[in-house]
């Protein structure tokens, strides 16, 4: 390749699924090679079927597709196919005096040039943005007010993939970084996992963790809930009986002399848009000597001090920001071995779920993957959305600061339209009021937290 004038013949190899700026300046590098204008740039481009047997996929653009673009690009003069290797056989075919190829060449030929891959660019990132931009699309064409499963994060589907609970080592690694990941959120020292929801989760829980003596305290739909969920099985669960108290009584029983193995309660009630106080829920544990149960599911990763309870019970779909699907259990040492031993079926026995005798939520907990490495983030975003709707609604909020919970505020009005999205239709409110929930904004990104608002005429 001495001389300036001779019109060099210079292979690039792509396979150019998806074309973007790093092909441009890989080609324009060839071109301009040691600045000699006259290079001959033909581009060996993978045929359909290789890319098909090598990465294992069909490519977004066929063969003609992506030479037609390549062909109006002003560094090739022409386009060839080519299989996944190039080899010497190839080189001589075109007469080729010097391969050009990123760093990531693995063709064994004699005369090649690499460069360093352009950064922060490829096909597969280009993937990414675009499945990126279909869960932004979808978010916006359906705003959220609900307080469960909301709206997408783009990992929710990214992390999807083939998996199965036994003898799968990508799953295995999947689940023990979002459990381990929610066991920080809540501080206890067991997780359990199942198909189903939060309720489904509570059931378990409640018959085979939070048995015995047991007071419930109420405070809203969800709490109510508690009191349902035993009274359909009491007669299975031969050690346990309940006691029930309004949370506005807590003080009262706090000095009642009294005494319960248990005392269950709903950290955040959605319903009504009411947040317990965790520390007088505490105190009557305390004063009860005994331990607490709460269920968690609207207050999962939105509020703090989980740790104060004993045990607690939540779903995928709200404060973790999964698909739904999953339901948990976490519990500290103890708490199983001090339970009453009951004939339970199959599927209430906590047993079942810790043995792993059943499918699994492998799907839902794939969707956490990522999202449980920054459990913090869609945390402050719920906490951001929370603040901007307080600020511009001010003169209608009901609840007190410390009375409201960071997933959802009640506030009254006369009127409330939606120009679009999902309204949450809580199952108590009160007339002229209504529930708005903020996980619309979970994974909305800084600059757009809020504008799920303007959809909402409140009068």
């Amino acid at each position: 390749m001495n001389g300036t004038n001779k019109n060099h013949r210079i292979m690039v190899d792509m396979s150019t699924t998806i074309v973007h700026n790093g092909h441009i300046r890989l080609l324009k590098k060839a071109k301009f090679l040691k600045t000699n204008k006259n290079n001959y740039i033909i581009v060996g481009l993978t045929t359909d079927c290789d890319i098909i047997k090598h990465k294992g996929y069909k490519p977004e653009l066929s063969y003609n597709e992506r030479k037609e673009v390549l062909e109006a690009i002003e560094f090739v003069d022409e386009v060839v196919p080519t299989p996944w290797e190039i080899t010497e056989k190839i080189i001589l075919k075109y007469n080729i005096d010097l391969l050009v190829h990123g760093d990531d060449n693995v063709n064994n030929v004699e005369h090649v040039k690499i460069f360093p891959r352009t950064k922060s660019i490829s096909s597969e990132e280009l993937r990414f943005r675009a499945l990126s931009s279909i869960v932004e699309k979808r978010n916006f064409d359906k705003p959220m007010f609900t307080p469960g499963p909301s709206n997408l994060s783009v990992y929710n589907l990214f992390d999807i993939r083939p998996v199965f609970g036994r003898d799968d080592e990508e799953y295995n690694n999947y689940e023990n970084v979002v459990l381990d990941n929610i066991l920080k959120l809540t501080g206890h020292n067991h997780i359990v996992r199942l198909q189903g929801s939060a309720t489904t989760a509570i059931d378990v829980a409640t018959s085979n963790i939070c048995v015995g003596n047991v007071l419930i305290v109420v405070s809203g739909y969800y709490s109510n809930r508690l009191t349902e969920i035993y009274n359909r099985k009491l007669s299975m669960l031969k050690h346990t009986s309940i006691s029930i108290i309004n949370y506005e009584d807590i003080n009262k029983e706090i000095y009642n002399e009294r005494s319960f193995d248990w005392i269950a309660a709903a950290y955040t009630e959605t319903a009504d848009a009411f947040l317990a106080d965790i520390h007088f829920l505490r105190k009557l544990a305390d004063s009860k000597s005994a331990r607490l149960f709460l269920d968690a599911t609207g207050s999962i990763n939105l509020e703090e001090h989980h740790e104060l309870a004993e045990a607690c019970a939540f779903s995928s779909c709200k404060g973790l920001g999964g698909l739904t699907g999953a339901g948990f259990i976490t519990y500290n040492d103890g708490c199983l071995e001090s339970s009453s031993k009951n004939e339970l079926p199959f599927c209430l026995d906590i047993n079942t779920y810790v043995n792993k005798m059943t499918t699994g939520p492998y799907h839902a907990i794939s969707s956490l993957y990522t999202i449980s490495k920054n459990f913090n983030s869609l945390r402050n975003n719920v906490r951001k959305s929370k603040k901007y709707f307080i600020d511009k609604y001010s003169d209608n909020i009901i609840h007190e600061k410390k009375s409201q919970p960071n997933l959802c505020t009640s506030f009254y009005r006369n009127s409330i339209t939606y120009k679009k999205g999902i309204q949450y239709g809580p199952r108590t409110a009160a007339k002229n009021t209504s529930i708005i929930c903020h996980l619309g904004d979970a994974f909305s990104s800084d600059e757009r937290i809020g504008n799920i608002y303007d959809d909402l005429l409140i009068e």
